[in-house]
């Protein structure tokens, strides 16, 4: 595509708006702002909204070159994942069917279950998350306790009402990872490529709660911290969705870096086992909850976040993660 082609499918409007935004933070007028944006959209593939996410106008072409941009993210995800595949990572129910030996717990789909069928579930186990069959970013999970119910009928309704159809059992969380944040299930999210059979893990994080709801989600209030994904330790401080930096975690006063996710080996040898299952779907981000006993999988995702790797603030170097998948498949032979 060329510079100009590439300038006119820009939504300009909002360009302005993101570039006039980041002039004030970057102390640039805005033209000279705007034109670099434009620039990074051909020379990296990064959106007005990388753009700003990212600090661009704070980095070398160096560290530029180094983030994985949503276009390059797409161009691994378009290379690497067959796009009928993606049901099966997309559909919870699919997916828990799939990749079962990994998963560890029950779970009951409303679609073909019914009120009776609810309230056994819920009795037995005490307490379930609901949350919709094919939505994300934590849309729609919430906990029910059944000691709380007074009417299982009423209560059926309202979650096909709500389209919440999917109840599973609570996660019970390592001690490790409730000293972070008890209030939720703070899951590990690994990006993986698979290539020739083998699994190459080449990003990954915390993603942490915090707040009232029980999610990690960093689009719905959590927030994610850097990891070694050879040793598994945090490197760095949490960031929001709104770039705030956080050294401790303002719910426990827990330091992020030098945490050590537990079981880590544990951790990479499940991903060995899983990743193949499904070899035409071979860029995932997995999203993994370490229980006292071991990691179990809690989803696949055939169309990885890119916004959660290389955040201002969480390296002394400002490198992005792209050089890990250059190192497996490089981007530049990607179509």
């Amino acid at each position: 595509m060329g510079f100009w082609t590439l300038v006119r499918k820009m939504d300009t409007k909002k360009m302005r708006a993101t570039a006039a935004k980041v002039a004030k933070e970057a102390h640039r007028s805005t033209p000279a702002i705007f034109c670099d944006m434009v620039w990074c959209g051909f020379r990296y593939r990064a959106g007005y909204m990388d753009y700003d996410l990212f600090h661009f106008w704070d980095l070398s072409a160096a560290q530029r070159a180094s983030v994985l941009t949503r276009g390059r993210n797409d161009q691994y995800v378009a290379a690497l994942n067959r796009r009928e595949d993606w049901v099966i990572f997309d559909r919870k129910p699919q997916f828990l069917e799939r990749f079962a030996p990994f998963v560890q717990r029950k779970w009951l789909d409303l679609t073909d279950a019914g009120a009776e069928d609810l309230e056994r579930f819920g009795r037995e186990l005490g307490a379930f998350i609901i949350k919709p069959i094919d939505d994300s970013h934590g849309n729609g999970v919430d906990k029910i306790v059944s000691a709380e119910v007074t009417d299982w009928a009423a209560l059926y309704e309202r979650l096909r009402e709500n389209g919440q159809l999917l109840c599973e059992e609570v996660i019970p969380q390592h001690e490790a990872l409730n000293a972070v944040w008890p209030g939720s299930i703070n899951t590990v999210r690994i990006d993986t490529i698979l290539k020739d059979g083998k699994v190459h893990p080449v990003a990954a994080c915390l993603r942490v709660g915090n707040g009232e709801r029980p999610i990690d989600n960093f689009c719905s209030g959590g927030m994610v911290a850097p990891v070694d994904r050879k040793t598994g330790r945090v490197t760095g401080p949490a960031v929001d969705n709104q770039n705030r930096l956080y050294a401790y975690h303002p719910g426990t006063g827990t330091k992020f870096e030098g945490v050590q996710i537990p079981m880590w080996q544990a951790i990479m040898d499940l991903l060995r086992d899983a990743a193949p299952i499904v070899p035409t779907v071979r860029f995932v981000g997995w999203d993994i909850a370490v229980t006292p006993t071991g990691p179990v999988l809690v989803e696949g995702n055939p169309y990885p976040a890119h916004v959660l790797y290389g955040l201002p603030g969480q390296a002394a170097d400002k490198l992005g993660v792209l050089p890990n998948f250059d190192a497996v498949v490089p981007h530049q032979k990607l179509k």
